[in-house]
């Protein structure tokens, strides 16, 4: 048994998993049940290991919604919890099992840390620099709801700038994901990727003009996509209707 059971890893490393990321998807619009929908085809299609979230879970004050989330596939579910999710921050951790908003998640090839912007964001880090200095997953993904960067109307937050980017330069952070403002966009800063997903369901925003850093960006509801293998790691974004507004792929060979 235990000899099956490695050969199982194996497989899963050597072939990869997928897992699907959306963020500020708990608002009851007509983009919400698209995106709910779009998430169980895609698991039809393909089976999904897990779903993850780049916070504002329900709104307007956190409250949570049954209903929604069994309009998505089911799955494991492993949330981060973003400004509107703050007011009901103890009964979102009792719903989903957790015992506090930041934690690390493993799944095959790909560990995901995720933190929680509305909070001690100087012990977080601590416990990051932990997390990423014994991490021996070969992809290691940062999700937090607040973007380091962004062209939305919120714009990226120079505090975490400050506090986060010499630690994702240390560690060779390759792609971190976040919510906040709601539209799609790509940056490229240094080694590290920046995604913003909040187009998951609430009401859209128009975004200001790209940063310099933008190498995509899409006002569109959606959810992301990340398959991932020892060696690379590929990320798309659908829109509702299957379109792919993005795509990209990191490998270990780049510099």
């Amino acid at each position: 048994m235990r000899r099956l059971l490695f050969l199982l890893l194996l497989l899963g490393l050597a072939f990869g998993q997928r897992v699907a990321v959306l963020g500020d998807f708990g608002q009851d619009t007509p983009g919400r049940t698209q995106v709910a929908n779009l998430l169980r085809t895609e698991h039809a299609r393909k089976p999904l290991a897990a779903l993850l979230t780049a916070g504002d879970n329900f709104y307007p004050r956190g409250l949570v919604v049954e209903r929604f989330l069994k309009e998505l596939p089911p799955i494991p579910l492993y949330p981060a919890f973003g400004n509107h999710d703050a007011p009901n921050l103890e009964g979102q951790l009792k719903r989903f099992q957790l015992e506090r908003p930041y934690y690390p998640v493993r799944l095959g090839t790909m560990e995901f840390f995720i933190l929680y912007t509305e909070g001690d964001l100087k012990a977080q880090r601590e416990w990051l620099a932990q997390a990423l200095s014994h991490s021996q997953a070969p992809w290691r993904v940062v999700i937090l709801h607040r973007p380091l960067y962004s062209s939305g109307l919120h714009g990226g937050s120079p505090g975490l700038r400050s506090l986060l980017e010499p630690l994702l330069r240390q560690h060779r952070v390759p792609l971190v994901l976040a919510g906040h403002d709601h539209h799609y966009e790509r940056l490229q800063v240094g080694f590290t990727t920046h995604l913003v997903v909040g187009g998951g369901g609430a009401n859209l925003y128009p975004t200001k003009p790209p940063s310099p850093h933008t190498q995509a960006l899409a006002v569109a509801h959606h959810a992301l996509f990340l398959e991932a293998d020892p060696y690379s790691l590929t990320g798309y974004a659908l829109s509702p209707g299957g379109e792919v507004l993005d795509r990209f792929t990191l490998r270990k060979d780049a510099p």
